[in-house]
């Protein structure tokens, strides 16, 4: 529990100092004023001021911001963000969602190079060496596997295919044998006496997985291509989402699939009991993720303010007052929390 605790936080971090990270640079870049770097939402926990910036550590690690001169309060100031065109505007909001697709594309290169499984990629057609597995899915009440001790997410060694282990199990049905199960890097055997069943004498559902070891270059490469990939995959999965509520009223089966710290939580665990490179793949999902819904055009989002920008720079002047637009992102702001708290009980109720 402490491990996952541990690397949960670490990962929130991670995602969040990059993101806020893009903002930063590139404010300093075009001359805007960065009054305020922080990790985490109020209350505060330790700050220290270097040069014009406050850097601070917050309570609650679910999220951060970067506090720009001007964002606000309509500064006239010269390095206020409101004072800057609004190409550099843009490019201040574009930075973290830049940011988080190429902390993915970075994490994805190192992952095919020691050998990862592909995100959403058939590996049958990628190049590159290939080691093929098994991961437990779910594990039946009282079946010969859960009488064994085996759980869910464990990793079966020694077989490369769905097919493999159901023809070692019918053909031991009735009989005791030994299945070698990997986790993290470590292996042990267990003794199974299989059912008589011919269906399914373990009495588990399985995954196949197969990792893909690639060269650095040529695991570079795959990587772009495979965030295209899944950032396509994503926005899919959002349109479903948003056409199902439009539609019949509900988010409908697909926002099953949204979890909140809770959930992700959870997820962490898992993916740290199946080994490192899992708990990889479980950082770069969730870079992209972030990435796409802070790109979306919803106030209080990267994407809403992006709209705004795109409305005055049509319009050639601000379309909507700054005090009217702070309220917009304002209440924005205040329906993500809802959603947000929304999700978490759900988690719990799970």
């Amino acid at each position: 529990m402490l491990l996952t605790i541990v690397v949960f936080i670490f990962i929130l971090g991670l995602l969040v100092f990059v993101h806020e990270l893009g903002h930063f640079l590139v404010a300093k870049k075009t001359g805007v004023k960065v009054e305020e770097f922080a990790f985490g939402f109020p209350p505060r926990l330790w700050s220290t001021k270097r040069g014009e910036t406050t850097y601070a550590i917050n309570l609650f690690p679910l999220g951060g911001y970067v506090k720009l001169l001007g964002e606000e309060d309509g500064s006239t100031d010269p390095r206020s963000f409101g004072k800057k065109s609004i190409w550099a505007r843009a490019a201040i909001m574009v930075a973290g969602v830049s940011m988080n697709f190429v902390l993915a594309i970075i994490l994805m290169t190192i992952g095919f190079s020691i050998g990862m499984t592909p995100l959403v990629s058939d590996p049958a057609t990628m190049n590159g060496v290939k080691v093929s597995k098994v991961m437990v899915n779910f594990v039946k009440e009282n079946s010969a596997a859960s009488v064994a001790g085996i759980k869910a997410n464990d990793v079966l060694i020694g077989f490369d295919s769905t097919t493999d282990l159901q023809n070692f199990t019918r053909s031991n049905a009735g009989k005791e044998v030994d299945i070698t199960i990997g986790n993290r890097g470590q292996e042990k055997v267990v003794k199974v006496k299989l059912s008589d069943s011919t269906e399914s004498p373990l009495g588990v559902s399985i995954v196949p997985l197969t990792t893909v070891k690639q060269p650095v270059g040529q695991a570079f490469i795959t990587s772009i291509t495979e965030t295209g990939k899944v950032i396509a995959a994503l926005f899919s999965f959002l349109g479903n989402v948003i056409g199902n509520f439009f539609t019949t009223g509900s988010a409908g089966s697909a926002a099953d699939g949204v979890v909140g710290p809770v959930g992700l939580f959870n997820i962490t665990g898992a993916a740290i009991k199946i080994g490192w490179i899992y708990v990889l793949q479980l950082v770069i999902l969730l870079s992209i993720n972030l990435g796409i819904v802070n790109i979306l055009p919803f106030p209080a989002l990267d994407g809403g303010k992006l709209l705004f920008l795109a409305l005055e720079g049509i319009f050639r002047k601000k379309v909507i007052r700054e005090e009217i637009e702070n309220i917009i992102h304002l209440v924005g702001f205040i329906l993500l929390i809802l959603l947000f708290i929304a999700i978490t009980f759900r988690d719990f109720r799970r």
